[in-house]
């Protein structure tokens, strides 16, 4: 019976929604941009994709394809056929633009060698969806909505309001009555009860609303998506949390709301805020005027929580551009203490705005401002990385640009290459060590189009912004001589002010390249460019016939089923894989297995998948299918240090394969010269034939002791190689250096003892200093009293002894501070053996310890930790 009722119910959705979509439908458009405006920004899933926005990704796409071949049906098989574009002033720019990447990218596919192509066209085809799909598109479907729609009636704030409230509190009640998800299946994952029906409930009702199409529905479409996501993203920053089971915290207390990165969330508002503003000074009455003023006041609530700086600025100039406008005073003087009390609402929300209650890195709106005085602070011992690492990325950026500043790296391949570059700084400057990061794009715009178009790029943009700003000054002057202006004008203007904003954001922000902030960004824009008709007038009429039309059409219906199919075969890819990364993470191998298979399937060259199923098949022993399945992964992004490492440990460890591995290894120490696991197996793999590969092995191992002074491995094979080559000086410096670091270490100091007993010639060449093994003697001294359990004062003092010739020795350190406490010196033993506690919190014996000396002068909850550490349950991982 259950079965049959929901059968029923699917059925008679699936009726609506064809009837609704329908391409005669005076609702299809409508459907399809609610969607996008109302769903898209609002929908969100945590434990089906690993990435949290990629079904808001998807469905947007998949929603701007359909609206935009149902544009182009309308027109070929309306009466009279034919096709008619929107002509706006900025169709030379983005064409030119499109070209530009277009020639970037050939030109880097053919420029570059053949192990690259592969990510080169995947890297490629992903940033030219986007730039089709996510900017082309709902620039030219707004553009064509202003023009043919217009602004449209006004809206009615009450029943915008009345939705947004009862929708979003229905939500309060979500805890209560969801359904409980458990497996991997995905129907569980998707779908619950109560909460599909409130996404049904809301998207009719939004639908309703939003019937007529015009641009005000539009718009408060989209405010209602911002108010309600601003208002749960300010209850996720005070650790109020009723959609999902425990509070998101990603980002250290910055709230996310349903975009998944704060950075998403705020660029969002900085477009939108404008926006709000222009309804709030346009509102008939107080009701209206407050309604937006809770809007506007709502998204700054949660601009302030997501703390994102660049978009504070950003923000601060949407709102300041449109604070130009003409007239503002004369606007204002209708109802100056409403006004007023507003506008210190604003401010006091800035000045006083309060931490976060979620745990982690939570300074308040002052002290994340108050934190950039630490980028003049020289004598700190951590450098500001919020700054530096962007400082990291845009000089490999400038690096990428200044290798080809004609024609620059390649459109859509920053991500790619970006680790080659930054392996390049890591090693040259050290600064940089602990500024190592990810990064799909450079967060300065400029930046990113000079790395990967060079000039020809940033130069089409300037003149492509250049217009656009230039149009709204045109719109400024229309203002300002008086008269009775065009309504246009002034929403043309707030419009413009948005996307002014998220510009300035993008100085400091990567925001615009992304889904959803990047379509409501050109949808703002494009919407401005259509509400001021060009001198060549409103629309550019196609000279085709009526046939051609209609094939041009049923072309344009293909591509978009074949876009919406690709984006159901790219989310669907994306769940079975976090399935199976999920799955592999408990141990559950062959199930994990099948998941990423399943997602191999759907779509087979996504880097994440693919290289998480090389790891299936190397936990599962599968070594010829875990090699094949790390080389595939490299096909889809070849710009990743760890899946060379595993790759060339596979083929060398496994397979045999070492000539094979070792290049494999050569490009993973390029890519990321700072991993230990990765400088080590490299060395290692060198060491294999020292006589043929001595040189590389002695300029990798150079870089190795520079990078890990502490590890004396790396100093007796260096050590070892000079010597061989004859540099015997050398070595003894390598060995002597080694041995002082970690007197507990055999190979340095049989090295230096078996050159100390070759005789005088050694000698000659510098010789193993004697005093050096002298002590190394008293430390083996005193490791044999210990394994004695001699605790005397005697030990004690050799123990200082020992420790004041070898400072750099942990277990030297370890020794003399529970020499200490057993003397009955627990504070020394807490200055000696706390730093090693920290670094070492899994250590049961040395938490112990502390933990006593801890108790001995009465600091009992620092006790009580250490001991819990101590005692805590180590869980192996199951393979």
């Amino acid at each position: 019976m259950v079965a049959a009722c929901g059968a029923a119910t699917i059925s008679l959705l699936a009726a609506a929604l064809a009837a609704v979509t329908a391409p005669g439908s005076a609702l299809a458009v409508p459907f399809l941009l609610t969607i996008a405006q109302f769903v898209c920004p609002l929908l969100f899933f945590t434990d089906l994709t690993r990435n949290p926005y990629f079904t808001q990704i998807a469905l947007l796409n998949a929603a701007l394809l359909a609206a935009a071949a149902l544009y182009l049906w309308r027109q070929a098989f309306a009466a009279g056929g034919g096709l008619r574009l929107p002509r706006t002033e900025v169709d030379a720019p983005l064409a030119a633009w499109l070209a530009v990447c277009v020639l970037t990218w050939t030109l880097s596919y053919f420029g570059h060698a053949a192990f690259f192509r592969p990510s080169i066209r995947l890297e490629g085809l992903r940033a030219f969806l986007f730039t089709v799909i996510n900017m082309v598109i709902p620039f030219y479907v707004a553009a064509w909505i202003a023009r043919e729609r217009g602004i449209g009636d006004e809206a009615s704030p009450g029943r915008w309001a009345l939705f947004a409230a009862a929708w979003g509190g229905a939500w309060m009640l979500f805890p209560q009555l969801r359904s409980g998800v458990a497996g991997v299946e995905l129907w569980p994952h998707l779908w619950d009860g109560y909460g599909g029906l409130l996404w049904i409930a809301g998207f009719a009702a939004a639908l309703w609303l939003a019937r007529r199409g015009s641009l005000h529905d539009y718009w408060h479409l989209a405010l209602v998506a911002a108010a309600v996501s601003a208002v749960y993203g300010i209850c996720q920053y005070f650790s109020v949390e009723w959609i999902w089971p425990k509070v998101l915290n990603p980002y250290g207390g910055r709230a996310v709301s349903t975009f998944g990165n704060p950075n998403f969330m705020s660029s969002y508002y900085v477009i939108l805020m404008p926006l709000a503003a222009a309804y709030y000074l346009e509102a008939r009455g107080r009701f209206h005027r407050a309604l937006y003023a809770f809007v506007f006041l709502a998204m700054e609530g949660a601009l302030l929580c997501s703390l994102t700086r660049s978009s504070w600025i950003g923000a601060f100039a949407s709102v300041g551009a449109l604070a130009l406008l003409p007239g503002l005073k004369e606007r204002l003087k209708g109802d100056l203490q409403a006004h007023g009390l507003a506008v210190c609402l604003a401010v006091a929300m800035v000045l006083l705005w309060p931490q976060s209650a979620v745990k982690g890195h939570t300074p308040s709106v002052v002290g994340r401002v108050s934190e950039l005085a630490s980028i003049a602070d020289t004598a700190s011992a951590a450098p500001y990385s919020p700054l530096y690492q962007r400082v990291l990325i845009w000089s490999c950026a400038w690096l990428m640009g200044h290798e080809n500043p004609l024609l620059g790296k390649g459109w859509g391949v920053f991500e790619l290459f970006y680790p080659f570059y930054q392996g390049h700084v890591l090693d040259r400057y050290d600064f940089f060590r602990t500024m190592r990061t990810h990064a799909n794009n450079s967060p300065n715009e400029w930046l990113e189009l000079f790395a990967q178009t060079g000039l020809p790029g940033v130069g089409v943009n300037l003149w492509l912004w250049a217009i656009l700003f230039s149009c709204a000054w045109m719109w400024w002057r229309r203002l300002r001589e008086g008269g009775r202006p065009r309504p246009e004008a002034l929403w043309g203007w707030a419009a413009m002010s948005g996307a002014f904003g998220m510009l300035v954001d993008n100085q400091l922000n990567v925001s615009m390249h992304f889904a959803v902030p990047g379509f409501i960004l050109w949808w703002q824009a494009g919407t401005a460019m259509g509400l001021v008709e060009p001198p060549q007038g409103a629309w550019r009429q196609a000279r085709i016939g009526a046939g051609a039309a209609k094939a041009a059409a049923v072309l344009a219906a293909l591509l978009a089923a074949w876009g919406c199919f690709f984006w159901y075969g790219q989310w669907m890819r994306e769940v079975r894989y976090f399935a199976g990364f999920k799955l592999l993470r408990a141990g559950r191998i062959p199930a994990a297995v099948d998941q990423l298979e399943a997602s191999f399937r759907y779509f087979p060259n996504e880097v994440n998948e693919v290289y998480e199923l090389g790891n299936a098949y190397a936990q599962a022993g599968r070594w010829d299918k875990a090699a094949w399945g790390y080389r595939a992964a490299l096909n889809a992004n070849a710009g990743y240090d760890e899946i060379y490492f595993n790759e060339a440990t596979v083929l060398g460890g496994r397979l045999g394969r070492f000539e094979e591995a070792l290049d494999y290894y050569r490009t993973a120490f390029a890519i990321n010269p700072l991993s230990y696991p990765i400088t080590g197996a490299y060395t290692q793999a060198l060491l294999r034939e020292p006589e043929k590969n001595r040189d590389e092995a002695i300029a990798a191992l150079e870089r190795a002791v520079h990078f890990f002074p502490d590890e004396p491995g790396f100093r007796n094979n260096l050590g070892t190689l000079y010597n061989r080559k004859g540099d015997r000086a050398h070595a003894i410096e390598l060995w002597s250096e080694a041995l002082r670091r970690a007197p507990d270490q055999p190979q340095a100091e049989m090295n230096l003892r078996a050159l100390a007993a070759a005789g005088p010639r050694v000698g000659a060449a510098g010789g193993a200093e004697p005093e050096l093994l002298r002590r190394s003697d008293r430390y083996h001294e005193l490791e044999a009293r210990l394994s004695k359990r001699d605790f005397t004062p005697e030990t004690l003092a050799l123990a200082r002894q020992v420790a004041a010739w070898f400072p750099d020795s942990q277990k030297v350190r370890y020794y003399w501070g529970n020499l200490e406490l057993i003397d009955g010196s627990a504070e020394k033993a807490v200055e000696l053996l706390e730093p090693l506690a920290q670094a070492q919190p899994k250590q049961a014996g040395l938490q112990m310890n502390i933990g006593q000396a801890y108790a001995r002068l009465g600091r009992r909850a620092e006790a009580a930790a250490a001991f819990q550490r101590a005692f805590r349950p180590r869980h192996r991982r199951a393979t």
